[in-house]
């Protein structure tokens, strides 16, 4: 016998092992299983001997039912898995998204920083100075200036209203005004971006930016600046502007059969691609469940809601592969003909079928082989009958063989 502890061989006269020192165990281990189940099948029964066969029957239904808690439990483990994946993977794509954006703002600041020397200077000497006139004032005559096209004025104005009252949201909204009725978007909209940074708490700024967006006709820009917004009280008071983005019906996966996907939302309208683009208002408007064909589709979809404000890009992908046929079915079976006999392959849909004469397994492109396109007329002699399924992917599937004889009687 071995020892139980280190594997030695030992004698059954030693009450110990010699090279562990484990005490040696001659009864066997009591299984309290063995037990309960034989009491489980006496009372099962009626009382009396439990045989070995129904003690045996009880054990393995047992051990059956305790795989399958154990199946269940690892499939629920699975599931949680896969939503902490979807979370962390959703999570990183919102990061991803963020510092992308961050990044267009820092090279719109370089490519601007030349232009703004002169006036960060003039701005040096105007805070130098003694302002004569009131914000409001300064306000109304940068309108003006703009009005006659008069920009550079009109841009010192109000640049000496921001001096005034770096915190309101008026002098910036005329900067960006003047910037956008010379065609310079993106210098418009650093205005507010510089000015919420500065005022990261101004609800005011973010009103201001958000028209400028509708006004712009930019409104996908609006989520964009809401999810960088970090302050609790301007999402609040903004909370008409938040758009939640659609619910998708299912989850990203490999699904063996076409799909159909059902997007939902409280928002007025949603608008989907299936093209990789991004959604807009001009894109499709969903108005019934998506079909998701065989292969991979990625689906990016927004809300709108009454006011026309679209919510963020919501993007899922979904692979579907159907299953392949089983081997195709030929008639007749294997046998000895007498008589002119017709072969015939069932094709399923979405399926072309190939076969050989030769016993060789049959291939698309193969010399040996040949379309099924209609009956065929089974050969005298011996054949050796291959056929196999081949679907829009190029999957074969399993291999039909037969092998006939066909002799004729000339009588």
């Amino acid at each position: 016998m071995k020892c139980a502890k280190c594997g030695a061989e030992i004698t059954y006269d030693l009450g110990y092992c010699p090279y562990c020192g484990a005490e040696v165990r001659i009864v066997p281990d009591y299984n309290p299983l063995d037990d309960m189940l034989a009491e489980q099948v006496r009372d099962a029964i009626g009382g009396g001997e439990t045989s070995e066969n129904e003690l045996e029957r009880y054990r393995q239904a047992v051990q059956e039912k305790l795989r399958q808690q154990k199946q269940e439990e690892q499939q629920k483990r699975e599931f949680v898995q896969r939503r902490s994946q979807i979370e962390a993977e959703e999570e990183a794509r919102r990061k991803k998204r963020l510092a992308r954006r961050r990044e267009v703002r820092r090279k719109k600041r370089r490519l601007l920083i030349g232009m703004t020397a002169a006036t960060v200077g003039l701005l040096t000497l105007l805070s130098a100075g003694i302002y004569r006139s009131s914000y409001s004032g300064k306000i109304k005559k940068g309108y003006a200036l703009a009005k006659e096209q008069k920009y550079d004025q009109a841009i010192r104005t109000f640049e000496k209203a921001v001096e005034k009252k770096p915190a309101r949201a008026e002098a910036y909204a005329g900067l960006a005004a003047v910037y956008n009725a010379q065609e310079d978007l993106d210098r418009a909209e650093m205005v507010f971006w510089d000015a919420i940074e500065a005022n990261p708490t101004s609800v005011e700024l973010y009103e201001e930016m958000i028209d400028f967006y509708i006004a712009t006709d930019q409104e996908t820009q609006i989520p964009l600046l809401l999810d960088e917004c970090e302050d609790e009280s301007v999402l609040t008071a903004l909370k008409s502007y938040q758009v939640k983005v659609p619910k998708f019906s299912l989850d990203e996966s490999k699904y063996d059969e076409v799909q159909e996907l059902t997007l939902t939302s409280k928002a007025k309208e949603i608008y989907y691609t299936i093209d990789g683009s991004e959604p807009t208002t001009d894109s499709t408007k969903y108005e019934e469940p998506i079909s998701i064909p065989e292969g991979t589709t990625t689906v990016k979809a927004i809300a709108v809601n009454k006011k026309g404000v679209p919510s963020l890009t919501e993007e899922k992908t979904y692979t579907v592969e159907l299953p392949l046929e089983d081997a195709p079915v030929v008639t007749p079976t294997t046998g000895q003909y007498y008589e002119y006999t017709m072969i015939e392959i069932e094709v399923p849909e979405g399926y072309e079928a190939y076969y050989t004469f030769n016993g060789e397994v049959p291939e698309k492109d193969s010399e040996d082989s040949y379309k099924y396109t209609e009956p065929i007329e089974m050969p005298e002699g011996n054949t050796l009958f291959s056929a196999v399924l081949i679907d829009k992917k190029g999957r074969a599937s399993a291999v039909t063989k037969r092998n006939y004889t066909l002799t004729y009687s000339y009588e």
